[in-house]
């Protein structure tokens, strides 16, 4: 992923001279918002890279106020825009879990709502859009029945970090549930490793509790062999390098 507070382009040189295969293309402030898509989409192509779209997890989709929502919904078209112009065809969307006075039910309600709409913005544009589990409101397979009732043609993006958190006593990750559910459904994975708790630390992997031998082969029991994405966030390059070669080892020795 490229890091939203340095120039794209100079971002995209960057992962591509690191040996990866792809970008996770985030359009967020404050540097990465918004590029020329175009421009953005030639570069991608020079290299040799593909890519996937990621969008700002903060973006109040589902907020009572009208506004507010509304506001949010023209911004994610923008970003929508550039994603097209730069040839991406697969973006992610995080459920909107700052829904005050509102319970669990209304909520994934609000969210569905403002989800199938999105969907359909973004399918006029020839994308097609991933619902991200997040840590809290939409970690459980519960909380997305709703969600893909409601957008049939919706994706779903695994993030095993985020499955890791707030779990309850005697609980696990939620990894295998997810995935039981919507494998067939399942466009795109975010790693990074935490300690549990309500820290999404984005740490090396290997450095948390995460059991990655067996996510892995959960993964790899899921029929999935797509785009990976390593969510490492450190000054130190070296902690993303090691993280590659240790998912690479694991993948292949599962």
């Amino acid at each position: 992923m490229n890091f939203p507070g340095r120039s794209v382009l100079k971002e995209i040189h960057r992962i591509a001279n690191e040996g990866f295969d792809f970008i996770d293309l985030t359009l967020e402030p404050p540097a990465a918002w918004l590029p020329n898509g175009k421009e953005v989409g030639r570069l991608i192509a020079d290299l040799g890279l593909e890519a996937v779209g990621h969008t700002a997890y903060y973006l109040p989709i589902a907020s009572p106020f009208k506004e507010l929502k509304q506001q949010a919904f023209d911004l994610y078209a923008r970003g929508l825009d550039c994603f097209a112009d730069a040839g991406i065809d697969l973006v992610n969307i995080h459920p909107d879990n700052r829904v005050p006075l509102h319970g669990p039910d209304r909520m994934r309600a609000r969210n569905a709502d403002a989800i199938a709409e999105l969907c359909g913005i973004a399918a006029a544009r020839d994308i097609r859009l991933m619902v991200e589990n997040i840590d809290r409101g939409f970690a459980r397979v519960d909380d997305f029945i709703e969600i893909f009732e409601r957008s049939p043609g919706a994706g779903f993006h695994l993030d095993v970090a985020h499955a890791n958190l707030r779990l309850g006593l005697g609980q696990s990750n939620h990894t295998p549930e997810l995935l039981d559910a919507f494998s067939d459904r399942l466009c795109h994975v975010h790693v990074s490793d935490n300690r549990g708790g309500e820290g999404d630390l984005h740490l090396p992997l290997g450095t948390g509790n995460i059991d990655w031998r067996s996510m892995i082969g959960v993964l790899k029991g899921a029929g999935y062999d797509g785009t990976v994405t390593l969510e490492v966030f450190s000054r130190e390059r070296e902690y993303l390098r090691t993280s590659r070669r240790l998912w690479m080892e694991w993948w292949n020795e599962a």
